[in-house]
């Protein structure tokens, strides 16, 4: 069984307000033992930290190089750790051995939990895939009408992404997108087999490849899942984690959609994982509760609504 322990990671020095948001909501409906936020020179304040500093068993733990110690990988993952810049590549390596050592659920800081995970916890490990015209898989494909496919699916998602209730139609041809593995959650026992295999492929992968983007996140996992559960390791179809994919997720945003959130939020979902990136592409600035009171019709403040007036 997994523990019922959340963990979330946070690189940087201020902890945002979206941060706090996926923290309270994750504490308000799975009701954990224990939530770890493990941080590397976090600063105790701000109104992410407020959304949370009352959180009863909220642990704030330092990254140490402990966390990277009994891996199994020959000192790789920790070596990684500290040579790597971009701070979503380090959180990549972070989780897996966190998970590895004292298993739990990671959750990425851009999710609002709605659900609990229930019987998924009696499970192994899980993950969940999410729609996407770029899985691992292409890089290796020379047919050049794939890629013309792909450019058609980037065009067509980016088009229903900007119509209004375009949300609609993309799910109804979800199903030609590929169904690829996203590590924003993961549920794992203590020495998961699962991820075990990611330090043996990690060890395999040549020395530049490990520095590129995505190779230690989505890349990793869907390499060594190939997007099919075994037995260590249930992979959940997108309604779970992904209700919107990726660019489809600007539709929690726009307005007037309050009133959608039965049809946007799907039977078997536990947590929303809105992207972060949207915050760049659609919204031009960074979602806070300033965001939320002044968009007040937008699903994600009617989500947002539901978490904070839930008493801590």
């Amino acid at each position: 069984m997994i523990p019922n322990r959340l963990i979330f990671i946070w690189l940087g020095p201020k902890f945002p307000w979206s941060g706090g948001l996926a923290v309270r909501s994750a504490y308000n409906i799975q009701k954990p033992e224990s939530i770890w936020l493990v941080h590397e020179g976090m600063k105790q304040e701000g109104d992410g930290w407020d959304l949370i500093k009352n959180i009863p068993g909220l642990e704030v733990i330092d990254v140490s190089d402990s966390h990277f110690e009994g891996l199994g990988d020959d000192g790789l993952c920790g070596e990684l750790f500290h040579t790597l810049k971009a701070p979503a590549s380090r959180a990549n390596l972070l989780r897996l051995a966190l998970l590895y050592k004292y298993g739990g659920v990671y959750l990425d800081t851009d999710i609002i939990m709605v659900r609990p995970f229930g019987e998924l916890m009696n499970l192994k490990g899980f993950v969940g895939t999410e729609p996407v015209a770029l899985p691992a898989t292409l890089f290796k494909s020379v047919n050049p009408f794939r890629w013309i496919y792909c450019g058609l699916q980037f065009a067509f998602r980016e088009f229903t992404a900007r119509l209004p209730g375009g949300f609609k139609l993309f799910r109804l041809a979800e199903k030609g997108f590929s169904a690829a593995v996203n590590n924003a959650v993961i549920g794992a026992e203590a020495g998961n087999k699962t991820i075990v295999d990611a330090f043996e492929f990690i060890k395999t992968m040549p020395e530049e490849e490990r520095l590129k983007r995505f190779r230690l996140g989505t890349r990793l996992l869907q390499n060594v899942t190939g997007n099919r559960s075994s037995d260590s390791m249930e992979v959940l179809p997108a309604p779970y984690f992904y209700p919107l994919g990726p660019e489809i997720s600007a539709h929690w945003f726009k307005k007037n959609t309050a009133h959608k959130l039965n049809e946007l939020i799907l039977p078997e979902t536990r947590v929303v994982h809105w992207y972060n990136s949207v915050e760049g592409r659609f919204l031009k600035t960074k979602v806070s509760a300033q965001w939320v009171k002044d968009q007040p019709t937008t699903a994600f403040s009617k989500m947002s609504e539901h978490v904070m007036q839930s008493n801590i």
